[in-house]
């Protein structure tokens, strides 16, 4: 609500991309709260207009650029407007952004978000200011959880990647990577199950590398977060995306076959099903390598399910390289996959190859994968008709407002029908499958079908 709230103190604020974005858009939001800023969902209705941006695909961006051009006639019927661009976006086209759209007043990085208050007053006074230090570590108390879920809340373990991916811009708009002490990690999430969370799911570019020099002379890894939030009271479910197949040690394999709150659900980004491909990426990692973790997570964690990520046409992918990872998800069958074509990013050294992979053929073979994921994941999803499955729910449906949806511990979606009046949302309830499709289980109550 902004009934009241001076026009200069109201906030239109949209956020893109991953959940690193989403969470950092949560602890915007907290610093601005704190000085007196209120969210409206009409920017014709803000003083202030952010975007946080992502820079990981083209389209993304340009949705941004879109909306920044769009808003040149209000900030020139209104000067005291406050535009700005934050993010992985502004932290890659820093150089452009003043210079497209003079109208921004703020270009702010992932690095300086928490000085966002003062930015906008340095804006006001100023007209620009741009924030791009990524060398300062980011550091916050967070007490309250502000997603969009009261029952589950994203917390970041570490920030930024050392990796050097050929055709990610990461490295480079997050800067290095920089864990946060467990102790830090601990007190954050016992504070937000204090105020009602029930889920937690830890963030990082590479989340399962986390510990790298925090404690010199220890090895410290992503297992130890995990037993420590194991025995929070009140905390049910825990998960952690996303991971790299470069840092799935055994110690955490096992970790997540032996706590009964670490969620049986892994995504494991392989890219390419070819060798020859994942070295012109730079992946650090073979396809022998990437299938013995798939092996010893399933002998570890039983019936867990695994989720990844694939780029068709990257630069060079020959017929028979695509033809690899075809084979790939046969064998493997993933539970879900996430299938992108590829698209150049500037600065990225995979900028400087040829991408000659034409547009048709990255379409195709997009298709390709798509149609074999779903037939996979409805076979998997089948295997559920008849058994039951414990569901924290969400809310209601936004397909259909008689059910409730919500997810299980394998992160698949499920819904089934409400009763009366009843409020359901945050509480963990056993549904029974009785249908399926390629991405929603569908059941009833046990005792409750017809």
């Amino acid at each position: 609500m902004t009934d009241g709230v001076p026009l200069d103190r109201r906030v239109y604020f949209e956020v893109f991309g991953c959940q690193m974005n989403k969470l950092d858009a949560e602890l915007m939001l907290g610093v601005l709260n704190e000085d007196g800023y209120e969210l409206t969902d009409d920017p014709q209705d803000a003083g202030v207009i952010l975007y946080n941006t992502c820079a990981i695909r083209e389209q993304a961006e340009n949705r941004v650029f879109s909306k920044l051009g769009n808003l040149k006639g209000l900030k020139k019927s209104r000067p005291d407007l406050v535009i700005g661009m934050l993010g992985c976006g502004a932290q890659n086209h820093q150089h452009d952004i003043f210079r497209r759209y003079p109208h921004v007043g703020i270009v702010c990085g992932p690095g300086e978000f928490l000085r966002l208050p003062q930015l906008i007053d340095q804006a006001r006074e100023e007209g620009q200011v741009a924030a791009l230090d990524l060398d300062k570590p980011v550091r916050f108390v967070r007490t309250e959880n502000l997603g969009p879920r009261p029952q589950h809340a994203f917390v970041s373990v570490m920030r930024g990647c050392d990796m050097a991916c050929t055709y990610c811009v990461v490295p480079t708009t997050r800067g290095g990577e920089v864990s946060r002490p467990v102790s830090e990690i601990i007190e954050e999430a016992d504070a937000l199950v204090a105020s009602g969370v029930k889920e937690i799911t830890l963030l990082g570019q590479t989340v399962n590398s986390y510990g790298k020099r925090l404690a010199p002379g220890r090895r410290i890894g992503l297992q130890h977060v995990l037993c420590g939030l194991n025995q929070m009271d009140g905390l049910e479910r825990i998960h952690f995306i996303t991971s790299h197949p470069r840092f799935m040690n055994r110690e955490l394999v096992e970790a997540m076959g032996e706590l009964d709150k670490v969620c049986e659900y892994l995504h494991l980004p392989v890219q390419s099903g070819s060798d020859d491909v994942l070295r012109r990426m730079l992946r650090s990692y073979t396809m022998k390598h990437y299938r013995k973790i798939i092996d010893d997570c399933r002998q570890l964690v039983p019936d867990i399910a695994i989720a990844t990520d694939v780029i068709v046409g990257f630069c060079g992918e020959t017929e028979a390289e695509f033809a690899e990872t075809v084979k790939l998800l046969e064998e493997v069958r993933f539970n879900g996959a996430y299938i992108f074509k590829y698209s150049e990013r500037p600065g990225t050294p995979a900028a400087e190859f040829a991408d000659d992979v034409p547009d048709e053929v990255k379409r195709e073979r997009n298709q390709i994968l798509l149609e074999i994921q779903r037939r996979i994941s409805l076979e998997l999803n089948s295997e559920s008709i008849g058994q039951e499955t414990e569901v924290l729910v969400e809310g209601v449906s936004k397909k259909d407002k008689t059910r409730w949806s919500g997810r299980n511990r394998k992160h698949q979606i499920v819904v089934f029908p409400i009763q009366g009046d009843e409020n359901l949302v945050g509480q963990l309830v056993n549904v029974k499958v009785r249908d399926v499709t390629s991405v929603v289980l569908v059941g009833e109550r046990p005792g409750e079908e017809s």
